[in-house]
């Protein structure tokens, strides 16, 4: 594995287990149900299931949303954004059915 991958794993493993962590920190009434397993994080909730994975080889973290569909986001300037800019915290923070600070 070249050393950029090396970083790029670690970043997203990161990035991935933060989200984990903060939503069953802040999820006081267990509206989500947080399933992360070899770095395949998996939300189930009312209005479906979040998947959110990294992919090495494309150097992105991508998202399934059962609300709007798939994302691939790639680190910018210190963020995690789509091709459009959507940036990856915001899009959870709009769709999960919990108020998540980051």
């Amino acid at each position: 594995m070249k050393d950029h991958d090396i970083e790029f794993v670690q970043e997203s493993e990161r990035i991935i287990t933060e989200i984990a962590d903060a939503i069953e920190d802040q999820d006081e009434e267990c509206l989500i149900d947080v399933d992360l397993n070899s770095s395949i994080l998996t939300l189930t909730a009312e209005q479906g299931t979040f998947v959110i994975n990294k992919q090495t080889a494309a150097q992105e973290i991508w998202l399934s949303s059962p609300i709007s569909g798939p994302y691939h986001f790639k680190k910018d300037k210190g963020y995690w954004r789509s091709r459009d800019g959507t940036e990856l915290f915001e899009i959870l923070a709009k769709e999960l059915p919990i108020n998540i600070k980051w």
